[in-house]
């Protein structure tokens, strides 16, 4: 069925930019033949086309592949580049451009392209249930190709037949991306063709409506072919993505203006400690806003706060917790940048904040995190990292999942997701501390509210082993 076996490719270039495509069922990476070879020369990038798991021999070795075994080694593979440093745009065909739209969701890439993604099925493949013909019968002889997309495809990998399963995987690819499309902040352009036999064209205007991205385009083409590749607007949609790319600047975009920091306080009856804080913030240089966000306090945290009148003050009308707190602060500041910090420190300084803030405005880090000079910080890593003011891009913050933005649960859970997904975060300790909760409280009161932290501690570590485990069961299945 298959004409010859086929392999990934890679394509090197003297540089860290890098494109990272992705095929689509039943395709192969001669696929974006000769795009790839286009990219890698107008910008000195590196191309990196991966053979998905099962593909490139015979269709029959399609049977058991699963969503899980995909997107387990596109996310070992994206997240290996992402840790030498490489700065990648995301790109894919059909199920491909599904696939790439969810990285996107997870990954701080610098664009993304997907191309006749089919996120809305036609009909009949959006009917319910009608993935469970595969019982009945596996594979389906493919539609006889135009003379025009014969000789597109001639000397090129494909198959002679669909398979069933794909179309399973395709929706619950586009179920995952339905939850997590919101996450996409970077530049999006969306191609897709009115008369493609298997995804619906709405599928190019949901997609540009749901995305968060201020930068986005989309083009609509008429071809009835459902890989446009393969079609006689192939050369038009590779003068698109390249146009997209070079005239957006996308490589460089995010490097041009400079970035809004923001500090968000969470404040919870700390009158007797709040004001050396926001002293120290007020007079710090690189910070544009300054947000207490008092979750509920009793006390006189708010008379303190509002002596400072370039400080927005917002109240929660009920405690929510600290995670929760700062997530209401991200919500009413439009930064780029997002210190938070603890409202009771001791000893916090403007020039101990600059240098906490420094390291992500220079974009050596995604996040990074001051470590107080308290003895137990200095001498149990583990509970120093997940404490500490630190500082983070706002799309770490938006890409964080909600399991995580749940009271104690959030410093760890940024631990565990800046590492996967954003090449990990850099840390420092500092002369500054903070009272124990047994000295704020007393010690029962104290005690218990310890336990409840480290509770949320472990539950957030419960949850990264959980996941890890996931990723390393789809490993095995490759």
């Amino acid at each position: 069925m298959a004409r010859k076996k086929i392999k990934s490719i890679e394509i090197t270039a003297d540089s860290n930019r890098e494109f990272f495509l992705i095929h689509g069922y039943t395709g192969s990476p001669t696929n974006f033949d000769p795009l790839l070879y286009q990219l890698n020369k107008k910008f000195n990038a590196n191309v990196r086309v991966i053979l998905l798991p099962g593909h490139g021999t015979k269709i029959s070795d399609l049977d058991k592949v699963t969503y899980e075994d995909f997107m387990g080694k596109l996310t070992e593979e994206v997240g290996k580049d992402i840790k030498k440093g490489r700065e990648i745009i995301l790109g894919g065909v059909s199920l491909g451009g599904i696939f790439s739209l969810i990285l996107a969701s997870q990954y701080p890439v610098k664009g993304v392209f997907d191309v006749g993604s089919p996120y809305n099925l036609k009909f009949p493949f959006n009917i319910h249930g009608i993935e469970m013909l595969g019982k009945f019968k596996k594979y389906w002889k493919k539609r006889r190709k135009s003379f025009e997309e014969a000789e597109a495809r001639k000397g090129l990998f494909s198959y002679a037949y669909m398979h069933i399963n794909g179309l399973s995987i395709v929706k619950q690819a586009s179920r995952e991306l339905r939850k997590n499309i919101k996450n996409i902040t970077c530049p999006v352009l969306t191609i897709h063709s009115t008369r493609d036999p298997i995804g619906h064209y709405s599928s190019l205007k949901e997609i540009q409506n749901n995305v968060s991205s201020v930068i986005k385009e989309s083009k609509m083409f008429s071809t009835k072919t459902h890989n446009e590749f393969f079609s006689t607007d192939r050369d038009e949609i590779n003068n698109e993505i390249i146009n997209f790319i070079e005239k957006k600047n996308i490589f460089f975009e995010s490097k041009k203006l400079p970035k809004k920091v923001a500090a968000i306080i969470p404040a919870y009856n700390e009158a007797e400690r709040i004001e050396s804080v926001l002293k120290a913030i007020a007079s710090t240089e690189n910070i544009d806003e300054i947000i207490v966000v008092d979750d509920g306090s009793t006390d006189s945290t708010e008379e303190i706060v509002k002596k400072f009148k370039n400080v927005k003050y917002i109240r929660n009308n009920i405690n929510i917790g600290k995670a929760g707190s700062m997530d209401r602060g991200v919500q009413s500041t439009d930064a780029d940048i997002l210190f938070f910090c603890d409202a009771d420190l001791i000893g916090i300084t403007p020039e101990i904040i600059s240098q906490i803030i420094r390291p992500v405005v220079d974009e050596e880090f995604s996040m990074f995190i001051g470590i107080r000079g308290n003895l137990m910080q200095k001498t149990i890593h583990l509970f120093a990292i997940n404490s500490g003011e630190r500082v983070l891009t706002r799309e770490v913050w938006k890409k964080l999942p909600q399991y995580f933005k749940y009271k104690y649960r959030v410093e760890a859970g940024l631990n565990y997701y800046v590492k996967k997904y954003f090449n990990g975060f850099g840390f420092k300790v500092f002369n500054y501390s903070q009272p124990t909760k047994e000295k704020k409280y007393g010690f029962v009161r104290g005690t218990i509210l310890r336990w409840g932290m480290n509770l949320d501690v472990l539950l957030a570590y419960s949850r990264e082993i959980f996941e890890e485990s996931l990723g390393n069961s789809s490993k095995g299945n490759d």
